[in-house]
């Protein structure tokens, strides 16, 4: 149960394990420590925020070529331009991120954080081949005669190295910020309420495809849960203050 796993982890933390994943006020972090654990801070919470920007300016959603390239040549340039700047980021901070996380809460909850941490890292990798699949339907709308290009589009969107790239993004992220979020609430590193709008994320994005009428506003909340239960493991990892009562409490088992 989802519940159960937000309790403390039944094995204590040795000697040499970090428990906080945070300096205390009379450690000094060494560069090195600070450069990587700003990095890693940055991309668990830039990369969402990211995925978030550009799916709000994103022209289409899963559409067929002849859609989708319409309304890229429909779409406002600057604002679409932005959409992929964004997604071009998130590329690389979503991979970065997964690995900070799985950092954050290995200590105590080893084994959900590992596989956890491995889906997300495998999920993330296809992003970049979907954001290249939507510079290629920004390229197609701003050719002559653009409509003509759909046919193509559907192939190649279709096919099965970008239907295995998507499958895999699918399944790989959705079930590994499931898993992620249990691991950092079980070790004490974020609060409830951030584990829950990591949880409740994975289920909002799949509703957009299964409920009638695809909502894809609901998608649009799912990651901007997802930003939201995301700063707290920031927080954590940049070694900075702030770090909620009820994680610490967390640690010390009163949770």
């Amino acid at each position: 149960m989802i519940l159960s796993a937000f309790g403390r982890s039944s094995r204590p933390a040795t000697l040499n394990e970090h428990t906080s994943d945070s300096p205390t006020p009379d450690e000094k972090m060494p560069g090195y420590e600070r450069l990587w654990r700003l990095v890693l801070a940055v991309a668990i919470v830039g990369g969402p925020l990211g995925y978030d920007v550009g799916s709000i300016l994103i022209p289409a959603v899963h559409e067929d070529g002849a859609t989708s390239i319409a309304a890229n040549a429909a779409a406002n340039p600057i604002t679409n331009a932005v959409h992929l700047v964004a997604y071009v980021l998130a590329s690389f901070l979503l991979p970065l991120g997964a690995v900070g996380l799985a950092y954050l809460a290995y200590a105590r909850a080893p084994w959900p954080a590992t596989i956890g941490g491995l889906l997300a890292v495998v999920g993330w990798l296809p992003f970049s081949a979907l954001t290249a699949l939507d510079d290629l339907t920004m390229a197609m709308a701003a050719l002559p005669d653009s409509g003509s290009y759909a046919t193509l589009l559907d192939q190649f969107a279709n096919d099965a190295v970008m239907g295995g790239y998507l499958l895999v993004y699918i399944v790989g992220h959705l079930v590994a910020y499931v898993l992620l979020a249990v691991a950092l609430r079980r070790a004490g590193v974020i609060p409830r309420w951030a584990a829950w709008s990591m949880i409740a994320s994975s289920p909002l994005t799949v509703a957009v495809f299964v409920l009638p009428g695809r909502p894809l506003v609901l998608g649009d909340v799912a990651l901007t849960l997802l930003v939201i239960g995301s700063v707290p493991a920031a927080r954590a990892m940049a070694g900075l203050p702030g770090i909620t009562r009820s994680a610490e409490r967390a640690r010390s088992g009163c949770v």
